[in-house]
């Protein structure tokens, strides 16, 4: 019995550790870390990452396969309003109040093939692929 004791005070030292480590950083962590803007050289270490409002973010939209005869690529470049924060999978509008990344922003993506348009065939509308993002 004596032995057993300390084995398992060890077993659930490292599982509360283990438990501890699954919450992520804290907020406190992640102020301690540089804030990189998207398009500036990243540090060796980790960072967060800010995509500031106003600036341009390249976005590259490629469509390939073996259906196709050629790929074709085109880089579109949007503006976001505000700024965002990302560390890991987390996120923030702020860079102080962090959640997981799918609770801040929202979205879907969507295709059409030519020929459809309102899910109906018309034998004339252009194909779209699309996505939209929405703040929560």
């Amino acid at each position: 019995m004596k032995i057993f004791r300390p084995a398992l005070l060890v077993v659930v030292t490292l599982v509360l550790g283990a438990c501890a480590n699954l919450s992520g950083p804290s907020a406190a962590d992640i102020a301690r870390l540089p804030v990189v803007d998207y398009g500036q050289s990243p540090p060796a270490d980790e960072f967060v990452l800010r995509y500031p409002a106003g600036a341009n973010l390249p976005v590259v939209t490629r469509l390939e396969g073996s259906l196709l005869e050629k790929t074709e690529q085109a880089t579109l470049t949007v503006r976001i309003k505000r700024d965002v924060y990302v560390y890991r999978d987390l996120a923030s509008l702020d860079g102080k109040s962090w959640q997981p990344g799918n609770l801040v922003v929202g979205g879907r993506v969507w295709m059409t093939l030519p020929g459809n348009k309102d899910q109906k065939q018309d034998a004339v509308s252009a194909g779209e692929i699309g996505a939209e993002f929405n703040l929560k």
